[in-house]
């Protein structure tokens, strides 16, 4: 009688077992979730690669501050400015600023187009003045852009 008392309390033990490991697995009518694994970002630490990246960008988003389209200015340009330059900063390391040359001017420009778009919206009584700023840098950029030679090379391979 004992030994059937216990066998009863081992099936029950074994089914109550099963059913628990069942409510933990995932059920079978749920599709299984797929974990996608996608790759890094490639990251340069080539300031040439930044540079032509902020002229693209501020000649797709200039016109945005010049027409004064003050609701798309923060996430359309001031955001996507900031971003770039602060990628900039961190991926061109210190050692390699020295190649940087004068593609810095881009960098530049693009910090005084998320600066002319912020007194834009602010409305501040500087935002022309920050318009000239801008104009001024991107003409410098232009000119980095447009004559790579002219201190946008790597000095260890300068005369090579």
């Amino acid at each position: 009688m004992f030994a059937s008392k216990s066998r009863a309390i081992g099936m029950i033990s074994v089914l109550c077992s099963i059913f628990a490991l069942q409510a933990c697995g995932q059920s079978s009518e749920e599709p299984e979730q797929k974990v996608e694994i996608k790759a890094a970002p490639k990251l340069s630490n080539d300031a040439t690669t930044y540079a032509h990246e902020a002229w693209k960008f501020i000649n797709q988003v200039d016109g945005l501050v010049y027409a004064k389209q003050l609701d798309v200015l923060e996430e359309q340009v001031r955001k996507p400015a900031r971003k770039l330059s602060t990628d900039w900063r961190i991926n061109v390391k210190m050692t390699d600023s020295v190649t940087e040359g004068k593609y810095a001017l881009c960098r530049k420009a693009l910090t005084s187009l998320e600066i002319w778009a912020r007194e834009s919206i602010d409305q501040s009584s500087s935002a022309a003045q920050k318009q000239a700023d801008y104009e001024r840098d991107k003409d410098q950029c232009k000119g980095a852009i447009d004559n790579p030679e002219l201190g946008n090379t790597d000095p260890k391979k300068k005369g090579v």
